[in-house]
């Protein structure tokens, strides 16, 4: 069985910008065009993907299914699922890519949205159906805010993202079921594991006393992770606590030492020094760089 290919970036890199921490967006069929038109099997560990089809013919591959799919329409994809495309013609749209915990941290006293988009959903754009026209005018206008520079132009992209996830989910009530979701123990028991995480919310716990909650070995939880994200246990707790922060760090009213006691390290240099390895920035240049002004 062929191992998946995580890429942390968009296809092929490892590095990805969030506006807020919160939305990236880039052109779809560009990536295809470097490649021959082909995007071979990978996924995502810490973001979400919606493809936005405006134009063109393009073979979605996820697992081992083949869907064609006909502009216009939408794709979601959640992250760790391995999916890919062979573009039949040419094609055009955006990808939006929203990461993880920020949606969490969004969608926290609704947490049946956050589940609705754990599952890829492929949807035709109709006037039949009046809310697939609606909810794809919602994504253009979160493109169209992403690149803009207007006043308010973060606030308004954390409006349309809250907007647009509502409008998937109700539209996956209405029918729109998923094509693709798997149930296996291992990604029970590795869900189980990020939903201890956000209980938690704080990166005191150990990866032992997980695995003590969830009442498997260590050993156990390093081999779930590895095989549905990737990634050891204790990278993916560094992962989601260093997100947490960079949103944190973008409030001007808390100092940098106050949020890192706040997520739960007690020493705020070595905060500053897990930051900076995962980030390339310090919490201070990181602020520097969003515009915040504060220590």
């Amino acid at each position: 069985m062929q191992e998946k290919r995580f890429y942390k970036g968009l296809y092929g890199t490892n590095t990805i910008e969030f506006a807020k921490g919160l939305i990236h967006v880039h052109p779809f069929g560009e990536i295809g065009k470097q490649h021959q038109g082909q995007v071979k099997l990978h996924a995502h560990n810490h973001f979400l993907q919606i493809f936005l089809v405006r134009e063109g013919q393009t073979e979605f591959h996820y697992g081992s299914e083949k869907v064609t799919i006909q502009a216009p329409a939408f794709l979601v994809v959640p992250k760790n699922i391995e999916h890919g495309f062979l573009h039949l013609t040419d094609v055009s749209g955006w990808i939006i890519n929203l990461a993880d915990t920020v949606l969490e941290h969004m969608l926290q006293r609704e947490a049946d949205v956050i589940f609705g988009m754990e599952e890829v959903h492929m949807v035709s754009v109709t006037q039949e159906e009046p809310a697939t026209m609606e909810v794809f005018e919602t994504m253009q206008q979160c493109v169209d805010e992403y690149n803009s520079t207007f006043p308010g132009r973060l606030l308004m992209l954390q409006y349309l993202v809250g907007q647009m996830l509502v409008q998937l989910y109700r539209i996956s009530l209405g029918g729109k079921r998923a094509f693709f979701s798997s149930s296996n123990i291992s990604k029970v028991y590795f869900r189980r594991f990020q939903q201890l995480i956000r209980a938690e919310n704080s990166y005191k716990k150990t990866v032992e006393e997980y695995a003590r909650d969830l009442f498997i070995s260590t050993g156990h939880l390093s081999r779930i992770c590895r095989s549905n994200a990737g990634q050891s246990p204790k990278d993916l707790l560094i992962d989601y606590f260093i997100t947490k922060a960079q949103l944190a760090l973008s409030d001007v009213d808390s100092n940098i030492a106050d949020i890192s006691y706040s997520l739960g390290f007690e020493d705020p240099a070595y905060f500053a020094r897990l930051f900076k390895k995962r980030t390339g920035q310090t919490p201070l240049e990181f602020r520097k760089k969003i515009g915040v002004k504060r220590t």
